[in-house]
């Protein structure tokens, strides 16, 4: 519940800020669940999808409203309905240059690795990924 601070002819001390929305999208729901909680316990908030298509989604919706949009994107390669190479590409036409997008995934073939400048993507890390680097690099990427 917000209150509305006294008028006092002092200046308020501004509001806390929100927390900065993280997407991630992992089709394996506990991997899912598992890095929205280490997120949300890093005192981010976060959206967290299982396809990339409910991904793309929440990008349309956010992009009209600019404290809703994503501050960053954590995605896994493989998802059940479109690549997350291809998920990286739109994403990053949709939501534009800045958008901080970092792809986790197991797989480290070349043709992967090679692919990731070209869909821009910002980082990539293998699974298993450690939740201190990842909260580390996130919290450098957007701040």
């Amino acid at each position: 519940m917000l209150h509305a601070a006294p008028t006092t002819g002092l200046t308020a001390a501004p509001a806390a800020a929100l927390p900065r929305t993280i997407l991630v999208v992992e089709d394996n729901r506990t991997v899912a669940d598992s890095l929205g909680a280490v997120l949300r316990r890093q005192g981010f908030a976060t959206a967290v999808f299982t396809s990339g298509r409910e991904a793309l989604t929440y990008a349309a919706q956010s992009a009209s409203d600019p404290a809703a949009a994503p501050a960053a994107a954590l995605i896994d390669v493989h998802l059940p309905d479109i690549s997350g190479l291809v998920l990286t590409q739109k994403l990053r036409q949709r939501l534009g240059p800045d958008l901080p997008i970092i792809i986790i995934s197991g797989d480290t073939s070349m043709a992967t690795l090679n692919s990731l400048p070209h869909v821009g993507a910002t980082l990539f890390f293998s699974k298993p990924v450690q939740s201190s680097q990842l909260i580390q690099r996130l919290r450098e990427l957007v701040a």
